[in-house]
């Protein structure tokens, strides 16, 4: 009779010698025999002859896997952590081994806002929508004012600009602000234009100097017939508006003006009166003159003139300022008169670059429509978001030497004397170039002049 000793030695025999072989070499593993053991043989026949991360020969010492899904548990091991093999948030928690899972990045830290901060948030998106919204709201408003301009289409025009004078003069922008005659309910047709004075706009600075053309200054330019004629500049916009106002100066004076503002004296007393008035200097040479047409520009704008009777810095309501503009009798002529159509334009833009919304809103509303302009929507929008870095450092008057009497037909004028001096003196003083050379067009007309007129 066998012992029990005896029994349980050669059971152990049995189960060493009933080690099986696949594929050709000892693979370490149990034969059916119990629960556990069947069930392990079955999962390592699905799986097929992998390694798990723990020893061949045994497996009570192995080690969980990410591949190890479907393989019973012992209650010995630990439960794997609940974990996808490879996905976006093990991506994002490991940067190293390009995402790899045990790879040897460094785990990132991750930052979750506290209610205070979700407020915060929550307020900022808040105020940036309504920012938006009223960002939006003043589009469309000052758009639904421009549409009132009177708007002039000049995109097939010839402005007569020398394409090597567009080339010299690439940094700055000329524009050219015409105040015309037009009386009370009169049009800007066939009006001519008593102030002229060219904005001369540093493209990269903003800076600004004002060049006043005298109104009787002798130059070429087109008559209603289309036919070239030489005549005061005054009357370049009764016979051919805006673009041939332009077109006699750029021949000239060797500009690139393309763009224009045309409007009549109650366009100014509307301005200034929208806000607020501005502050002007006025000189005894002109107290006079205020008082005697100080009631007829009254009539023409609408309002009433209250006179100007001392001297020194003061605040001018519309109508004084109309006043102020148009009077040149006694009062400097056509210079004085081009001065204080300068200084009048100074004060309305600086009073502007301290107005608030509201009193911009206000200008704009009365002032606009009584515009006429060849600037698109862009372009006025371009200059009202910059009139904040606009400064005008300096006034300029041409012609510098002139002669100013009654030509043979009988018609007083300032003629250049001569215009290709007076046009190397004006580069020079508006755009910093020295020893300038006019161009052949120039010369070509300020021979004329010379020779129609016996001036030099």
């Amino acid at each position: 009779m066998r012992s029990n000793k005896g029994n349980r030695n050669n059971n152990r025999n049995r189960r060493s010698s009933s080690r099986v072989s696949r594929g050709g070499r000892q693979q370490g593993e149990y034969s059916p025999g119990s629960d556990y053991e069947r069930d392990v043989e079955l999962y390592r026949q699905i799986v097929g002859d992998q390694k798990h991360g723990g020893s061949e020969t045994d497996p009570h010492h192995y080690a969980p896997s990410a591949g190890d899904a479907g393989r019973p548990r012992r209650k010995s091991e630990k439960r794997p952590p609940k974990r996808s093999t490879y996905d976006d948030r093990y991506v994002d928690q490991y940067a190293g081994d390009a995402g790899r899972p045990g790879g040897k990045g460094k785990k990132k830290k991750k930052y979750r806002l506290n209610k205070k901060g979700r407020r915060i948030k929550r307020t900022i998106c808040v105020i940036l929508a309504v920012l938006v919204a009223v960002s939006a709201c003043a589009v469309f408003y000052f758009n639904s004012l421009l549409t009132n301009l009177d708007k002039v289409d000049t995109s097939n025009a010839d402005f007569g600009i020398n394409s090597g004078v567009s080339t010299d003069l690439l940094k700055y922008k000329d524009v050219v602000i015409l105040g015309s005659d037009a009386r009370k309910n009169e049009g800007y047709d066939g009006s001519r234009t008593d102030a002229i004075v060219i904005m001369r706009i540093n493209r990269l600075t903003g800076e600004i100097r004002l060049i006043s053309v005298m109104r009787d200054s002798y130059l070429k330019m087109h008559y209603t017939d289309g036919s070239e004629i030489y005549s005061k500049v005054t009357h370049a916009h009764a016979y051919g508006g805006g673009v041939n106002t332009c077109w006699a100066l750029n021949q000239a004076l060797d500009l690139n003006i393309k763009q224009f503002l045309i409007f009549n004296w109650k366009a100014v007393a509307d301005t200034v009166d929208s806000l607020g008035g501005i502050e002007v200097t006025i000189h005894q040479n002109e107290l006079s003159d205020l008082a005697k047409y100080g009631n007829e520009t009254a009539r023409n704008v609408g309002g009433t003139y209250h006179p100007i009777t001392k001297t020194g810095k003061q605040t001018l309501d519309g109508v004084q300022a109309a006043t102020y503009c148009r009077i040149r009798k006694t009062s400097g002529g056509d210079t004085g008169r081009a001065r204080r159509y300068k200084a009048t334009l100074t004060a309305i833009i600086k009073k502007a670059k301290s107005s608030d919304i509201s009193t911009v809103q206000k200008t704009a509303e009365k002032a606009l429509p009584e515009i006429r302009t060849n600037l698109s929507k862009a372009a006025i929008w371009g200059y009202m978001l910059q009139i904040g870095r606009y400064d005008i450092t300096k006034n300029i008057s041409w012609p510098h030497k002139y002669y100013g009497g009654i030509a043979s037909d009988g018609v007083w004028y300032a003629i250049p004397r001569t215009l290709e001096s007076n046009v190397k003196w004006l580069h020079k003083k508006a755009f910093d170039q020295d020893n300038y050379q006019p161009s052949s067009t120039s010369l070509t007309e300020s021979n004329e002049i010379i020779n129609r007129m016996g001036i030099q």
